[in-house]
């Protein structure tokens, strides 16, 4: 995969408005589709859980199979745990994995009131009736060190800046936004991009992420890609406020065309 190629067709430089890094660890923590916890030990446990869900801290609620958390029961010190989080494109689109996340901290097992309420926390969270409680124990990875690798790079956020962080607000509608944007608005995508400098539109233009603060499109094949990255003119706090900021992204670097 190139380097990526930031632009934003003459607006605020890129780098003025961006996702801090712990908001990025944040977003992961709660909406990378695939997590896998490392256990080091005699055994060396590499978990799928099989649910989570992120405390208003950052700590992360865990459903992992008896036998896991069993080995935090029994331990006599702190158990160390690292959840390697994934980030994939919900899109088809060249070099789809978007992130790296990993938070390192110790397991607990909750007890008691702290369990009902890590339990129907769960539950709130993850519709899914299969994945529901009694499928496993629920264990709580409190955190100590984050690192992040994605589209923006890599950085390591430390425990308090990621206690402190939120996720960003179109984290949860994301999928479906860009999916829509990639069947239905194919042509104003490729526009905006050949606008920004980015190559002929020889092949589809993807949209692969979207945050408050902008969106990245992808152009290109296999052998070669090149990403543009588009701010809008204020950041955005939800869903309802994207519509007219991707009209007026569009209509604004239309207008410079």
């Amino acid at each position: 995969m190139s380097v990526p190629t930031e632009a934003n067709a003459g607006r605020t430089d890129v780098s003025s408005r961006r996702p801090r890094t712990a908001e990025r660890a944040r977003t992961l923590a709660a909406y990378a589709g695939s997590a896998t916890l490392d256990v080091p030990g005699d055994r060396d446990e590499h978990v799928i859980p099989a649910a989570r869900a992120v405390e208003p801290d950052g700590a992360l609620l865990l459903l992992v199979p008896a036998e896991t958390a069993a080995v935090v029961l029994t331990s006599r010190e702190d158990v160390a745990a690292v959840l390697h989080l994934v980030d994939v494109a919900p899109v088809a689109v060249p070099h789809r994995v978007r992130a790296h996340c990993w938070i390192a901290g110790w397991l607990t097992v909750p007890t008691g009131a702290d369990a009902e309420r890590a339990a129907e926390r769960l539950a709130e969270l993850t519709p899914d009736p299969t994945a529901s409680p009694r499928a496993g124990t629920v264990v709580r990875l409190e955190v100590g060190e984050v690192l992040v690798d994605d589209l923006w790079g890599s950085g390591h956020v430390e425990p308090d800046e990621y206690a402190d962080a939120e996720p960003d607000p179109l984290a949860g509608h994301e999928a479906e936004l860009l999916q829509h944007l990639a069947a239905a608005h194919g042509n104003d995508l490729c526009r905006l991009a050949s606008v920004a400098g980015a190559p002929a539109c020889d092949d589809r233009v993807v949209p692969v992420s979207l945050d408050r603060h902008g969106i990245r499109l992808r152009t290109g094949g296999p052998d070669r890609t090149c990403d543009v990255r588009f701010e809008f003119e204020a950041p955005v706090s939800g869903p309802l406020e994207l519509g007219g900021a991707l009209r007026r992204l569009l209509h604004g670097v239309h207008g410079q065309a």
